[in-house]
């Protein structure tokens, strides 16, 4: 049933007086979180069925694995912080369902395109697309959860939604295991029009459609008045965004160039990690597909929930007890704390000891979504957080999502033995420390820019 009656908003520009206007009913603002959240679920499923295919894909393609490791990086990740760049603008001003609709139904069809890919450029260009299409939500859903919550419940729901993404990881490699051994147990694979494919051209294909459907359900969220708008009237063009954005952020240089450079160092290994962690398993230990999905699944999403739920709870009361630096603070301790426990897991020969010790890992530095972008929307104005958050997604992936997994692939080929194993040691090692100073010494600057933005 459609909730489009609880908000009295559309398109366009919001008076500065809705800032006064009373939240939604709880009940409307959870509801949107978690349709929110199962389209971060889609689009991560989208995103990463990809990791489950590699030898396959490999193979039929005659790819390496650093042509892989561009797929898997900066073929998505760069498209997908180059067109944040305009869906973030365009959050600031325009109907951000209708936003997450086109997006949406976007990436679906490039995600079945991959499915019909015949070599490498087919491949990436097909993934350009998803990236493209996935840019559009978290812009959007990002600044309708900051308008749907008050500031000292905003970093749970930010978690919730960023559950999404955690069972979105988790299911491509459940569910895409169950998929690779049902069609792995078919002789030929006829399409109408195609003819016969490939096995994993066919898991694309599955996966993909449906999400032509699902894209619709973002009509059933309501469109949020906007709060926290320094003026009735968005700045003139795209680009005036982003002078804007750019304005704002030099009076606080040291709050912003810390938090970048904290979280864009841990995306690096959250990101690139997903990305090889199935198949270090596969090459290092011979487990099947169905085999690392079934384990590696529910690990991925059991960890990644209790992660986000617990730090945005555990960061949500840091607020109530009047700790402005919270997001910053719980995930500098969770980096410190996960180094030694993703380096001792990375180097292990032992296949339930790397899966066990993940796991854990995973579960402290699960929180890094909701912690990056509750505090980057808790300091800026309504009008240009659209804009922050694409902004902050172009240099968190390029850097670390886009380099993340080539990173990874490079160093694993490094000394004597190479192996991915080496490769996410070496990772972890380099940016899990640096990240939790960085976010350490924004403490202070944060604590200011907090009090700036609470005073407006």
């Amino acid at each position: 049933m459609s909730l489009e009656n609880v908000s009295p908003t559309d398109v366009g520009p919001v008076a500065t007086d809705a800032s006064e206007a009373p939240y939604p009913a709880s009940i409307v603002a959870w509801y949107a979180t978690f349709v929110l959240a199962f389209l971060y679920w889609l689009s991560i499923l989208d995103r990463f069925i990809i990791s489950l295919l590699v030898d396959d894909i490999k193979r039929d393609l005659h790819l390496s694995d650093v042509q892989f490791g561009l797929l898997q990086g900066l073929g998505i990740m760069g498209s997908f912080t180059l067109f944040g760049l305009v869906f973030g603008a365009l959050a600031d001003r325009s109907n951000r369902r209708r936003l997450i609709y086109i997006g949406v139904t976007f990436w679906s069809i490039a995600t079945a395109a991959c499915g019909l890919a015949g070599n490498f450029w087919h491949l990436l260009l097909a993934r350009i697309g998803v990236g493209a299409g996935e840019a559009s939500l978290n812009p959007s859903a990002t600044s309708m959860l900051a308008d749907l919550f008050p500031r000292g419940k905003l970093t749970t729901a930010m978690a919730i939604y960023a559950i999404g993404a955690t069972v979105g990881s988790g299911t491509a490699l459940l569910l895409g295991g169950a998929i690779i051994e049902l069609v792995s147990r078919v002789g030929v694979i006829e399409v109408p029009l195609l003819g016969e494919i490939h096995k994993w051209q066919a898991v694309f294909l599955i996966v993909g459609l449906p999400g032509i459907l699902f894209a619709l359900t973002i009509f059933a969220v309501p469109e949020p008045v906007r709060r926290g708008r320094r003026s009735e009237t968005p700045s003139r063009g795209l680009a005036a965004n982003y002078l804007e954005l750019f304005r704002f952020m030099r009076k606080r240089p040291r709050f912003f160039l810390l938090h970048y450079a904290g979280f864009t160092l841990a995306s690096a290994i959250v990101s690139g990690g997903v990305s090889w962690y199935p198949v270090h398993v596969g090459r290092t230990f011979g487990w099947s597909a169905g085999e690392i999905g079934a384990t590696l699944g529910p690990a991925f999403m059991i960890a990644g929930i209790i992660g986000k739920l617990a730090g945005g709870r555990i960061v949500d009361y840091m607020y109530q007890r009047g700790y402005r630096d919270g997001q910053l603070r719980w995930f500098g301790i969770c980096l410190l704390v996960a180094t030694p426990i993703g380096l001792y897991a990375a180097m292990s020969n032992d296949a339930w000891t790397f899966i066990i010790g993940i796991a854990v890992f995973m579960t402290l530095v699960g929180a890094m979504p909701a912690c990056a972008l509750t505090a980057l929307n808790l300091v800026t104005p309504n009008d240009l957080r659209g804009t922050g958050v694409a902004f902050w997604t172009i240099v968190a992936g390029l850097l670390g999502g886009g380099l993340g997994p080539v990173l990874i692939a490079w160093a694993g080929k490094l000394g004597t033995q190479p192996s991915i194993g080496n490769g996410l040691a070496f990772t972890i090692a380099l940016c899990c420390p640096l990240g939790a100073v960085c976010l350490l010494l924004a403490l202070g600057p944060m604590r200011g820019a907090m009090a700036e933005a609470e005073g407006r």
